[in-house]
């Protein structure tokens, strides 16, 4: 299991690279290239699954609801 420290830095390295747009993120020994900003939120998104795990708190998740007035 990575160390939930590790699993913070990876995580606050792929936001980054989300919101500046960069395809390649080197982690720690490791170079990724994504192909796309779907990838790196899917890759987000199990990093912050990891984070719970580590942490101990559930994983978060939400619902979405829609209404229509027809």
């Amino acid at each position: 299991m990575i160390p939930l420290t590790e699993l913070q830095s990876m995580r606050d390295t792929l936001q980054r690279a989300i919101f500046s747009g960069t395809l390649r993120v080197q982690f720690a020994h490791q170079l990724v290239e994504y192909t796309s900003v779907d990838d790196r939120r899917k890759a987000l998104a199990d990093i912050d699954a990891a984070i719970a795990t580590a942490s101990g708190a559930p994983p978060s998740s939400f619902s979405l609801a829609t209404h229509s007035r027809d």
